[in-house]
């Protein structure tokens, strides 16, 4: 596995899937470091920060990641896997920039990276990481449908309901334990 690579370039990512790398990537661009990626790396590099579906074109295992450093306002970071998920389907920057549009992936796309593929990097993948009989029951219940709401509202979705091996491990107050 590697980390992060917001940066790759097409060479390196043939050698990567030649050699069954996984790609754990993060949200880089997505925190508003653009100005200094132009500064660094040139205006065509800045914007292909995470080329996620390059990535996946080039038949990389891409699983989604972060960098959350603990509960601390002043941080870039969140622990909020939606962030992540957010910046992949509509490349859209904390400040509303689009950084790469042809990087975009499908809402598939991204809740595959972010389920099976997470569970395939620690060969999990036979017992979670998809809904499927036989596999362990871990699912959240959502405020919203991620697959259908307007793209501007991924990022505010939030757990109702947590259930690992098929037991509530968690209800938001919000839910009334609804679920």
């Amino acid at each position: 596995v590697v980390e992060h690579i917001p940066n790759v370039t097409p060479p390196l990512m043939d050698r990567l899937a030649k050699l069954g790398v996984i790609v754990s990537t993060n949200m880089a661009g997505y925190a508003g470091n653009y100005d200094a990626a132009v500064r660094a790396l040139g205006q065509d590099q800045a914007q292909r920060q995470t080329p996620v579906k390059e990535m996946l074109d080039h038949h990389l295992v891409v699983v989604i990641g972060s960098d959350y450093a603990g509960p601390n306002p002043d941080t870039t970071t969140s622990n909020n896997p939606f962030v992540p998920l957010y910046y992949y389907v509509s490349r859209k920057t904390r400040d509303g920039r689009v950084l790469g549009p042809q990087e975009k992936i499908s809402r598939e796309e991204a809740l595959r990276i972010a389920t099976y593929n997470n569970a395939f990097a620690t060969w999990e993948e036979k017992v979670k990481g998809s809904i499927k009989p036989g596999k362990l029951a871990d699912f959240l219940v959502l405020s919203g449908d991620f697959m259908t709401i307007p793209e501007d509202e991924i990022i505010k979705l939030r757990p109702l309901a947590t259930y690992v091996g098929g037991r509530k491990v968690y209800t938001a107050p919000e839910s009334n334990g609804a679920f």
